[in-house]
Formats: C-alpha cells, sequence, structure tokens
C-alpha cells in the first residue's frame, strides 16, 4: 500500500502545486486586466471615484471661498454706502435748516408750478 499511497500523496501535492500557480495566473490577468481598463479610461478623459471626490472637495471650498469673499465686499461696500448716505441725509438737513434760517422763502405749491411742456 506504501507506493499507492506516495502516488497519492504525490498528485495531491501536483494539485496544490496546479492551483496556487492558477492563482498566481489569475492575479496577473487581473492586474492587466485593471491596467487596460485605467489606460482606457484615461484615453476617454475618465477619472476614478478618488479623483472625482478631491476635485469635487476642492471645488466645494473654492465656492465657499468666493462666496466668503463675496459677502466681505458686500459688507464693507454696505458700511461705505451707509456711511455716505448718512453723511448726504446730515448734509441735506444742515442745507434745509440754512436755507430755512436765512432766506424764510415762502413754501411753494402746485399753484406755483409752471405749467406747460415738461422736459
Amino acid at each position: 500500500m506504501a507506493p499507492r499511497s506516495n502516488f497519492i500523496a504525490d498528485i495531491a501535492q501536483m494539485a496544490n502545486g496546479a492551483a496556487s500557480a492558477f492563482g498566481g495566473m489569475r492575479e496577473e490577468v487581473d492586474n492587466l486586466i485593471r491596467q487596460r481598463m485605467e489606460r482606457s479610461l484615461n484615453a476617454r478623459g475618465l477619472v476614478t471615484r478618488e479623483e472625482y471626490d478631491a476635485l469635487r472637495t476642492r471645488h466645494e471650498a473654492q465656492a465657499a471661498q468666493a462666496f466668503l469673499d463675496t459677502v466681505q465686499v458686500l459688507a464693507c461696500d454696505g458700511v461705505h454706502l451707509f456711511t455716505r448716505l448718512f453723511g448726504l441725509i446730515r448734509k441735506r438737513q444742515q442745507l434745509a435748516n440754512i436755507v430755512q434760517t436765512e432766506t424764510q422763502l415762502p413754501a411753494v405749491t402746485d399753484k406755483d408750478q409752471p405749467r406747460g411742456l415738461i422736459f
């Protein structure tokens, strides 16, 4: 029985070696297919999910920064416009006080307005 069990052991060892060889071949074929797919996708301008997520994150950060810059500019312009408007209102009040105290002009009514063509 000894020669027969050596034969079976040899067959089992060969089958095990063939299985590991086929496993290695499978990995090689998978790597080749993956490389060709990546080359094909890159040639068409497509990106991987990781690259897409990184690009989207960068664009979102740029959009958020642009929004904050816009809000800051509007806030500064708003303060500037408010200050200027407030200054104009004060000047108008001062001029109205000067005109009222110095000239004492009579109030203008609708009857005093000239009639005719309006340009």
